[in-house]
């Protein structure tokens, strides 16, 4: 769907949100000529993003919540914290992301229980999901 976020589209907005300065850098094999390079390299420079693979990022791959919750903990250096408020998150790589981001207050998931971790996360999504990181930052 066209409201989806794909990963390069993610990586121009986190650069554009931390104002991160562009990167030299050719980090990921499979960026090169993409649109979103330089913002994808400054990600990567910044340590705010490890690709999807050993030299591949993947940016036209939809992010996923959780793979959302991983960007802002390290884009925002999110306190790890100990919890389990999410039950659908219990074999997701990212349930410590996931609940950094909701003890911090930027997500109170997509239902009562759930975060919705393989979710895709659409445009809206995302920027709620900013803001509200921005505003504890």
């Amino acid at each position: 769907p066209r409201d989806r976020l794909t990963r390069g589209q993610m990586a121009t907005f986190l650069v554009r949100a931390l104002d991160l300065p562009p990167a030299n850098d050719d980090t990921f094999s499979d960026d090169d000529g993409s649109f979103f390079e330089a913002d994808i390299e400054a990600l990567s420079t910044a340590g705010i993003t490890r690709g999807c693979g050993a030299r591949t990022f993947c940016p036209d791959e939809l992010v996923t919540r959780g793979e959302m919750a991983a960007f802002l903990v390290r884009a925002f250096d999110l306190p790890e914290v100990a919890g389990d408020s999410f039950s659908d998150d219990d074999d997701s790589v990212f349930e410590a992301d996931i609940e950094a981001l909701k003890a911090s207050g930027v997500t109170d998931g997509c239902g009562a229980t759930a975060y919705c971790p393989d979710q895709s996360v659409s445009r809206e999504q995302m920027a709620a999901f900013i803001i509200r990181a921005l505003a504890i930052s």
